[in-house]
C-alpha cells in the first residue's frame, strides 16, 4: 500500500532519536506528529526543540493518535520487540532500532504479526545505510575488484567530541550493561553491536549469506590490576565492556565456499591499541580490494593523504574518495554515522512507504542478524565454531 504522507510517531529520545528526526524532517514525504519519552520534560523539550505539535508519555496513548500512521522505535533493546508488535497490532508501519529483538522467539512474533496485517516493518540497520559503505557496495556491483573473497573488519576506539557525552547521557545508557535489557546474556555488547559487523559482513560480499562463526575469547583479567582513568571506566560502563574476558576476535565462513571473513577489535577498553579508530573494512575480490572507513572510522590514507574509501585494483589506477557531510554529531570521524547514516536509512524507508516498493532492510533481515550474532556468543561460551542455523536463544542463554 502507498502513503501519500508518513506522519511518524517517534518513541524513546536517547541519544539516536536526534538523527531519527532529522532524517523525517529533512524529507517531503514525511512529517513527525509526536514524539513519545517516559520523561515528560524530555518528551516537551524535544518536542519544542524540533517543532513537533503533540509528546506523549504513554506508548499505548500514541498508538492510538489517528493522526500517525508509521512509528519509529528508538528505546532500549528489551523494549524493542514488545512496542513493535503492540504497533502492528493497531495498524502502525514500523522502524525499529537495532538490535530486533532480545530473543528469535520475539523477532518471529514480530514478523509474523505484520506479515499478517500487510504492515511494513524496517529494522534500523544503519551501517548498511553509510554513504561510504554504500559507496563501496557500488563499486562492487560495478565489478571493479572481481569476485569478493575475503573481508577483513577492523574495529578500533570511539572516540567521542568533546562535550557531547554528558553525565546525564551516560546514566542514560546505563542499561546496556544490564543484559536483561541489552540481550546477549554474558555478552550485551556484543548482541548490540554484532549485528552491524554481520550485516556490513554480507552486504560487501554481494548478500552471501555468514553460514558459520567462530569467536575467539581473550582474558581480560591482567585489567583489573591496570590504573583506568576514571573517564576510561564511565566508558567501559557505557559500553558494557566486562573486564574479565573479551571477544577481540570472530572469524566466519559463508553459504559462498570460496568466501571467507574475520572481524578484530583492538582499542583501549580492552587494553589494546590501534592507530586507526572506529570501524573499518576491507574487501579483497579477484582483481582488486577495497578498504573502507565505517562508524567513528578516522586514519585511512592514500599516499599520505586522508581517504574515505580507498579502490585498489591489479593493474590499473588506485583511487581514492571522500565524503563531505559535515563531520559527525558524536564520534571524532572521518565520516559521518550520525547523523547522515540514519538520514539515509529513513529517507529510504519513507521511499519505500510512499512507493508502496520492497523495504531494503526488512523484520526478516533484523532477526537473521540477531540469529548470526547468538551464533557469535555461542561459540564464544562454547568454544567451537557454530552455524548459524543452529543458533538458538536457548543455547545462548543456557
Amino acid at each position: 500500500m502507498k502513503l501519500d504522507k508518513i506522519r511518524v510517531g517517534v518513541v524513546g529520545l536517547g541519544m539516536v532519536s536526534y538523527s531519527h528526526i532529522k532524517g523525517y524532517q529533512s524529507h517531503a514525504n514525511a512529517e513527525i506528529a509526536a514524539v513519545c519519552d517516559l520523561d515528560a520534560g524530555k518528551a516537551r523539550m524535544v518536542a519544542e526543540k524540533f517543532g513537533i505539535p503533540k509528546h506523549y508519555t504513554s506508548y499505548g496513548e500514541m498508538l492510538g493518535d489517528r493522526d500517525i500512521n508509521t512509528v519509529d522505535i528508538a528505546t532500549p533493546t528489551f523494549l524493542h520487540a514488545p512496542m513493535a508488535l503492540a504497533a502492528a497490532k493497531a495498524g502502525k508501519n514500523i522502524l525499529c532500532e537495532k538490535p530486533f529483538s532480545l530473543t528469535l522467539k520475539e523477532a518471529r512474533e514480530v514478523c509474523e504479526e505484520a506479515e499478517k496485517r500487510g504492515i511494513r516493518l524496517m529494522v534500523g540497520e544503519s551501517y548498511v545505510f553509510m554513504t561510504s559503505i554504500m559507496k563501496a557496495r557500488q563499486l562492487i556491483d560495478a565489478g571493479e575488484i572481481g569476485k569478493p573473497q575475503q573481508m577483513r573488519q577492523r574495529f578500533g576506539a570511539w572516540v567521542e567530541r568533546a562535550g557531547v557525552m554528558d553525565d546525564r547521557q551516560i546514566n542514560d545508557q546505563a542499561w546496556r550493561t544490564d543484559s536483561a535489557k541489552a540481550g546477549g546474556g554474558d555478552f550485551p555488547w556484543m548482541f548490540d553491536h554484532c549485528v552491524h559487523f554481520f550485516s556490513t559482513a554480507e552486504y560487501l560480499m554481494n548478500d552471501s549469506r555468514v553460514k558459520a562463526v567462530y569467536s575467539v575469547m581473550s582474558d581480560n583479567s591482567w585489567l583489573s590490576g591496570q590504573q583506568v582513568h576514571k573517564e576510561e571506566w564511565d566508558k567501559m560502563q557505557l559500553y558494557a565492556v566486562s573486564v574479565d574476558r573479551d571477544i577481540p576476535l570472530m572469524t566466519w565462513t559463508y553459504e559462498d565456499p570460496a568466501c571467507q571473513g574475520v572481524w578484530m577489535r583492538a582499542e583501549h577498553l580492552n587494553g589494546k591499541y590501534d592507530p586507526m579508530t572506529g570501524f573499518s573494512v576491507s574487501v579483497v575480490g579477484e582483481k582488486g580490494m577495497i578498504e573502507v572507513l565505517g562508524e567513528g572510522g578516522g586514519g585511512l590514507q592514500w599516499q599520505g593523504k586522508r581517504a574515505h574509501l580507498v579502490l585498489h585494483r591489479r593493474g590499473r589506477e588506485t583511487l581514492a574518495f571522500n565524503f563531505d557531510e559535515g563531520g559527525d554529531d558524536i564520534w571524532e570521524s572521518e565520516v559521518s554515522y550520525y547523523s547522515r547514516a540514519h538520514i539515509n536509512q529513513i529517507h529510504e524507508f519513507v521511499d519505500s512507504l510512499a512507493a508502496g516498493s520492497p523495504l531494503r532492510y526488512s523484520g526478516r533481515d533484523g532477526e537473521r542478524a540477531v540469529r548470526t550474532t547468538i551464533a557469535a556468543i555461542c561459540s564464544a561460551k562454547e568454544g567451537v565454531p557454530v552455524a548459524v542455523a543452529d543458533a538458538t536463544d536457548e543455547r545462548m542463554l543456557g
